[in-house]
């Protein structure tokens, strides 16, 4: 059985309470420091990513993995503390449909994808296709699969719409489509996930699905609140699912 594990409190401080290289993924959407709808959590320079840097690279195993969102107005600082103590493998373009609008600029529907690893010749990597079919047949369904093989480019992603079912009140939600293609490429049934910016909790739902253990941290006890419940619904299926039918 995984464990989950949802925790109300500061990430720069609980993070010291892991234990050392116990982290197989730290799978995260923290802060893009942007100023966003002027969220608390979200004013520039919030985040002390040389400090966070450090301690991921100390909770981390020898063959684990960082999969890190970021904005792109932002990306480029964040790399920059990141390359220090990681090899960066993939830049990841997602394309979230749903754009923010702006009349000064390009409306901006993309979101950037950080896949960082601590040693570069050992890693986990599930390949794994994507959702869209080819457009040849002959050749390009010599490998028997229909599907393209996924690239870093995603654009197969189902949007969160307002009236999506898993839609809840948090700005920045992930759809748990995303979460789950990230934990299955980049993580193994068993493995222990950490998001230490977890929101809403899509990460630690995705990771329940998935039979992966999850710690999450959030500040905000409105979003832990929220996360709280969204586990419940489904262990409450998971255990609906598991029991016997009466005949």
């Amino acid at each position: 059985m995984n464990v989950i594990t949802p925790i109300l409190g500061d990430a720069n401080i609980l993070i010291k309470d892991i234990e050392d290289k116990s982290i197989d993924l730290i799978l995260t959407d923290p802060p893009y420091e942007i100023n966003f709808e002027n969220n608390k959590w979200d004013k520039p320079a919030c985040l002390d990513w040389n400090n966070l840097s450090i301690e991921f690279k100390r909770v981390l195993k020898s063959n684990g993995s960082m999969v890190i969102f970021q904005g792109w107005s932002h990306v480029a600082e964040t790399m920059t503390e990141l390359n220090k103590h990681f090899h960066l493998k993939n830049w990841i373009i997602y394309d979230r449909v749903k754009g923010r609008g702006a009349k000064t600029n390009l409306v901006s529907t993309r979101e950037d994808i950080l896949w960082y690893v601590v040693n570069p010749k050992e890693y986990t990597f599930n390949k794994i296709s994507s959702t869209i079919k080819k457009k040849t047949k002959g050749m390009g369904l010599k490998n028997g699969n229909e599907f393209r093989a996924l690239s870093n480019v995603w654009s197969d992603v189902p949007p969160l719409v307002p009236w999506s079912k898993e839609r809840v009140k948090h700005p920045t939600q992930k759809p748990l489509f995303l979460m789950k293609r990230l934990l299955q490429i980049y993580s193994n049934e068993c493995d222990t996930v950490l998001d230490p910016f977890m929101g809403s909790g899509s990460t630690l739902v995705s990771s329940q699905n998935l039979n992966r253990n999850c710690i999450g941290f959030d500040l905000d006890e409105n979003y832990f609140q929220i996360c709280n419940e969204r586990l419940k619904n489904v262990w409450k299926r998971i255990q609906e699912r598991n029991e016997p039918s009466e005949h």
